[in-house]
């Protein structure tokens, strides 16, 4: 109990000075450990938007190729693979 008096005692004589309140090496520190976090948020979110980006242009061309080779084909009766018409169908 007396250790406790005693500091409160010392805090109470001491002045505050306002000019004199600064963060402090932690605040620099946690400040600097923030902005590094944030851009290496920054960094993976536009990485994470460019593969999303790609991903919905690959998938455009593959319904545009597929497409392209509906159409090509007319509707024939011969069955066509990933290689085009099959060479042993009759026609």
């Amino acid at each position: 109990m007396g250790l406790l008096s005693a500091a409160i005692r010392i805090a109470e004589e001491t002045e505050f000075d306002p000019t004199k309140v600064t963060p402090g090496v932690e605040g620099f520190i946690f400040t600097g450990l923030m902005a590094a976090g944030i851009i290496v948020l920054g960094f993976l979110l536009v990485s994470r938007l460019r593969r999303n980006s790609y991903r919905h242009e690959v998938r455009e061309q593959i319904a545009e190729e597929l497409a392209s080779h509906e159409d090509g084909r007319g509707g024939g009766g011969a069955s066509s693979g990933p290689n085009g018409p099959d060479p042993d169908a009759k026609a």
